[in-house]
């Protein structure tokens, strides 16, 4: 029989969709992006759902029959989707798990001197990074999952991770201050935090993170802030150390919180689909500019509890929930077509290996299939 478990769908999900504008400032905050990433993702034909966010555990099914593969307490996981990480605190301690996401296989663990809460993990997987409050200060620790080796620094404020580089020499940190955040990354060759400020004009971010998206490579995080009637997509790039903001098409704010996120393969294209403002967007992440957006009849009432969206394997089609609906976009003629019933809301979705067949999860834990090409259950 086929198990089912109840799944939670994350608040503050995928990103969103932009107008044709360039990039321009980005004035954002609210809840950071370590608590807004991304719910589900696929590889291997497999599909993990988090069902309750992505510091959550997971869940994984396999994209072929639906079934439950396996399960993951709480944690997190590699941009690349080859590494999973948890921490357990137990007097003083913090014991780090680290379990290869495709199968659930225990590689390692680590022990870890003193009380740490997990910060992140960069996108290859090695490097743990963890995060202490102190009083009026935050410690932070970097741990080789390798080597068991680790680095550990101190900064005066209060501060948690956004992201680490593959190579471990910058790890990248939210400081909040009293007008909102920053994004700041501190230097372990140079044993410093870095001057220079990731937001446009070195100014606080004001507004809410809405959700991120991260590239397989580890290289890029973009990350959905809303504010107002506006929405930006605050691209960071982990390589070089540099950030700006994408400028998104505009709407009431329960509007933009209808906004899914999908990422093409080979990870420079960015499509986003907003079903309550009837857009899809097509941005190069390359240029840092939405280049395309294409429009649709919009849903009157979007579910914003239910998102998500996934390309096909030859990026040419991308398809997104809206409530118990959900759309196919057609990028090469550049038209969407749907609204297709699933008979409840969506936790995540993925396409089979050959791209002839999409598997979704439903929040209740159940799972339907549909043709890639017509929409209809098969």
């Amino acid at each position: 029989m086929r198990r089912r478990l109840t799944l939670l769908v994350l608040a503050a999900s995928l990103l969103g969709l932009g107008s044709a504008s360039a990039a321009s400032a980005c004035q954002c905050a609210g809840c950071p992006p370590t608590a807004c990433g991304p719910t589900a993702g696929s590889g291997a034909g497999s599909l993990a759902v988090r069902p309750s966010g992505p510091r959550g555990p997971l869940v994984s099914y396999a994209v072929g029959d639906g079934q439950i593969r396996f399960a993951l307490p709480a944690g997190v996981a590699s941009a690349d989707g080859r590494r999973y990480v948890t921490a357990v605190r137990r007097h003083e301690r913090t014991t780090l798990g680290i379990f290869d996401a495709r199968t659930a296989t225990a590689i390692g663990a680590r022990t870890v001197a003193g009380g740490w809460n997990l910060g992140g993990v960069s996108g290859n997987g090695r490097w743990i990074a963890l995060v202490r409050p102190r009083r009026g200060a935050t410690a932070v620790r970097l741990v080789d999952a390798r080597t068991g080796a680790a680095r550990t620094f101190e900064l005066r404020g209060w501060f948690d991770v956004d992201a680490v580089a593959n190579d471990g020499l910058r790890v990248f940190l939210i400081q909040y201050v009293r007008a909102g955040y920053l994004i700041r990354f501190y230097d372990l060759a140079r044993r410093q935090l870095a001057v220079r400020v990731l937001t446009e004009r070195g100014e606080p971010m004001q507004g809410t993170a809405w959700g991120a998206v991260s590239s397989p490579d580890g290289r890029r995080v973009m990350t959905l802030y809303l504010r107002g009637r506006s929405a930006e997509v605050h691209a960071l790039d982990l390589a070089r150390g540099t950030a700006l903001c994408i400028d998104l098409p505009r709407g009431t704010l329960d509007e933009l919180r209808a906004y899914s996120l999908a990422l093409a393969p080979g990870g420079t294209t960015l499509y986003a689909a907003n079903p309550a403002l009837g857009v899809v967007a097509t941005v190069d992440l390359a240029r840092l500019r939405v280049t395309r957006v294409v429009r649709f009849h919009p849903v009157a009432h979007a579910d914003t509890a239910s998102r998500g969206a996934a390309v096909s394997h030859d990026g040419r089609t991308v398809y997104f929930a809206s409530g118990s609906g959900a759309y196919a976009y057609d990028a090469a003629f550049r038209r969407v077509r749907g609204r297709y019933g699933l008979g409840g809301g969506i936790a995540g979705m993925a396409f089979g290996r050959a791209d002839r067949y999409l598997r979704l999860v439903r929040r209740d834990g159940s799972t339907v299939r549909l043709v890639a090409a017509t929409g209809r259950r098969g």
